[in-house]
């Protein structure tokens, strides 16, 4: 698996669904768009999450893991969600931030070791 080029895929999928969900016509009513736009963010903001955990604490999430066992698009969609905090623990600049999402990741995506 490749994960930038999946989690590129990903983005693109959710991002023309968000332009479709959008009654803008225009570039000029996309701006005013204010429901698009925070749609939009948290899209960029999903994967800016991801491509850090994967990339630089890969070790203490074990994403890597996870995605193959629950797919990146299930990762990507529960990151995603409204229901759960992980973008606004990665944006809180608290140094528990990683702390708090790996409890997430154990929670929304539990991985089994043998004892």
């Amino acid at each position: 698996m490749n994960f930038e080029k999946e989690l590129k895929k990903i983005v693109e999928k959710y991002v023309d669904v968000a332009k479709k969900q959008s009654k803008a016509t225009s570039v000029d009513d996309l701006v005013k768009d204010e429901a698009t736009i925070a749609r939009l963010n948290r899209i960029y903001d999903t994967k800016d999450v991801l491509e850090d955990l994967y990339d630089m604490y890969e070790e203490d999430t074990e994403l890597n893991a996870r995605v193959k066992k629950y797919s990146l698009g299930t990762v990507f969609a529960e990151v995603y969600s409204l229901n759960n905090c992980y973008i606004e623990y990665y944006n809180s600049g608290d140094d528990d931030w990683l702390v708090w999402i790996n409890d997430a990741l154990d929670q929304d995506f539990p991985l089994e070791y043998a004892k």
